[in-house]
């Protein structure tokens, strides 16, 4: 081979760059063995063609090949190739599969830049053809040498996040229908009804209507329970408790019903007392059959009571001696864990069958005295240890999890965290999914696993928020805040974009298209637009914050650690207004907040989730 063969070899090598086939209109990133057939090919040639050898020779790039040049046959010519090859200070590029970072219709490609062109779809990404044409969008074909580097140095990253969420979403949600089973579905209410025995001992035909799940999953009251977002389980609910501080005084001025048949008793006023086939046991210094004892350490007699089962002359533990006496007031009672059985014959409040006991129904912290069996039909809380409503946390029992601080006090904050992993049902968590799998992995492998998933949660977590100031007597669950912080997220990722993305204006109007989609979407029950908008705006900051930049000018540089700086802080702030807004001054009436989230097309449309009970006697 003679010097000027071996030179353009050389020059063939140290000049690699991206060449176009001329049957197609997309650049990519050549291998190995079409480096070398192309500097075989570029060899100075005499001689005459030989089709069946030259064609073994021929790449997608096809040009005249002969068999013989300058007396040098095809496979000197090859291992001349080979020699220049290694002899080179550039590393070959690998015939192995080029790991591709594709986001949005932007193909990032390690060591190469990658375009979409007219409509043509690269592999590698997900096959969602139909979508994915919606979001293609393509470089600009002028890119300089500085700006493809920086991309060529951007890192790639696999979506361990995105695949531990989802996964994790997934056995929640079977893990709760196994648990809870399934409501009714539909979007108004379930009307549901029945013979149960109730505290007159008589059948009664009771009703009650529930809200329907349009999402094929668990009741409201059961996605609660589970762990769902729910302002009272959340903070001390001051008309909720005012409603239970209600109920106390009521109960304050019951006493123990018993019936003159012997069949049995129950905790009531006097009015629901029939005078001809009961007994209103009440201590009062006017009642002669029952004596009024009188508290130790006071010359007060006890005007408050008879209870059923239950009277401090006759408990062991906890004991009412000095200084722990019971008090007057038997909603302030305790349970009596271990009774005294001897010497209370004289007391027929304490020797009659107990009837009804406690139970809790509802979201909102209801009791009453009531038969297991109407507990039951109720999918209610009965308490067979306690005797009193006032003796047991109705709403406790209702936000299950970790037991309150205090009873009246609730504090299970965890919620705005614990939900993003709940869902209403499986289309529910079908739309969680798609979201998920089609957005989430090109923005991780961008940014990380660390980065997605701090914007994933904290977007979620400023939505939840931001729905118990708004909502606070709905449960909602689900990544909703999140989601709407990933679709922030693609918008930045296009502002970052913008100097290298063609018709950038076109691609925000898209993404802010479906923005408005989704928001309207949220006007139907059950879908909560106070977490999306709060999310997109969270996720909007975070990601200007956290995702990749491509410019490399210095002023741009500096003006990139002023814009972190303002999006961490402006998250802070907006942060600290929602604590402040839910624990400080909450917000617990607002009539026209409901219309943001919700428009009442019916009645029942926008309904709230609890349990609306009807009885009817029967017998």
């Amino acid at each position: 081979m003679d010097e000027a063969s071996k030179e353009l070899m050389q020059e063939s090598i140290e000049e690699p760059s991206l060449h176009a086939d001329s049957g197609s209109k997309c650049r990519r990133a050549v291998s190995l063995d079409e480096r070398r057939a192309n500097l075989v090919s570029n060899v100075p040639f005499d001689a005459k063609r030989d089709p069946k050898e030259s064609d073994a020779f021929d790449t997608s790039r096809q040009r005249e090949g002969f068999d013989v040049i300058d007396g040098i046959s095809v496979k000197q010519r090859v291992a001349s190739a080979d020699i220049a090859l290694e002899e080179s200070d550039e590393e070959p590029i690998s015939k192995e599969p080029v790991y591709k970072l594709t986001l949005n219709g932007i193909v990032f490609v390690k060591n190469v830049v990658e375009t979409e062109v007219d409509g043509i779809e690269k592999s590698g990404s997900f096959d969602l053809s139909s979508l994915k044409n919606f979001w293609k969008r393509k470089f600009k074909k002028n890119l300089s040498p500085e700006m493809k580097k920086t991309i060529n140095d951007l890192d790639d990253h696999r979506p361990y996040f995105t695949y531990w969420v989802t996964t994790v979403q997934i056995l929640v949600l079977v893990v709760a229908v196994f648990a809870y089973g399934f409501g009714p579905f539909g979007f108004t209410r379930s009307h549901e009804k029945g013979l149960v025995l109730v505290t007159s001992l008589s059948l009664q035909q009771v009703e009650y209507y529930q809200p329907q799940n349009p999402f094929v999953g668990p009741r409201a009251a059961d996605l609660i329970h589970l762990g769902a977002k729910f302002a009272p389980c959340m903070r001390k609910d001051k008309l909720i408790f005012e409603h239970i501080l209600e109920m106390r005084a009521y109960e304050n001025e019951t006493a123990c019903c018993i019936r003159n048949d012997e069949s049995g008793c129950v905790q009531t006023e006097k009015d629901k007392c029939s005078p001809l086939l009961s007994t209103w046991h009440r201590w009062s210094i006017n009642v002669r059959e029952s004596p009024p004892i009188q508290v130790k350490g006071s010359s007060r007699p006890r005007t408050s009571g008879s209870v059923c089962g239950q009277d401090p002359r006759f408990c062991e533990e906890p004991a009412s001696a000095p200084p722990y006496e019971w008090p007057d007031d038997i909603t302030q009672w305790p349970i009596c864990r271990k009774p005294i059985r001897w010497n209370i014959r004289e007391h027929n409040h304490m020797t009659c069958d107990l009837i009804g006991r406690p139970c809790c129904i509802g979201i909102n912290g209801q009791c009453q005295i009531t038969t297991r069996d109407h507990c039951d039909f109720l999918r209610g809380y009965f308490h067979e240890e306690a005797t009193l409503c006032s003796q047991v946390s109705c709403l406790e029992d209702i936000c299950g999890m970790i037991p309150f601080y205090s009873r009246d006090s609730p504090n299970q904050f965890y919620r705005l965290f614990i939900s993003l992993f709940i869902h209403a049902g499986f289309f529910h968590l079908f739309i969680t999914f798609l979201v998920q799998f089609y957005i989430m992995p090109d923005i991780e492998k961008l940014t990380g696993s660390t980065r997605i998933a701090i914007i994933y949660l904290v977007s979620g977590i400023g939505g939840n928020l931001a729905s118990a100031i708004f909502v606070p007597y709905r449960a909602e669950v689900g990544p909703s805040g999140s989601q709407f912080g990933l679709l922030a997220c693609l918008i930045v990722e296009v502002i970052n974009s913008w100097e290298i993305i063609e018709k950038p204006k076109k691609t925000i109007l898209k993404l802010l298209a479906i923005a408005g989609f989704l928001f309207v979407f949220g006007l139907l029950p059950w879908v909560d637009n106070y977490a999306h908008i709060f999310g997109f705006f969270i996720g909007f900051l975070l990601s200007l914050a956290l995702l990749p930049y491509l410019t490399i000018k210095p002023y741009q540089k500096q003006l990139k650690i002023t814009l972190i700086i303002s999006s961490l802080f402006g998250v802070a702030v907006l942060f600290v207004l929602l604590f402040v807004l839910f624990y400080v001054f909450p917000v617990y009436e607002c009539s026209w907040c409901q219309y943001f989230n919700c428009i009442p097309i019916t009645d029942d449309w926008c309904a709230d989730q609890d349990i609306k009970v009807k009885r009817e006697d029967v017998l």
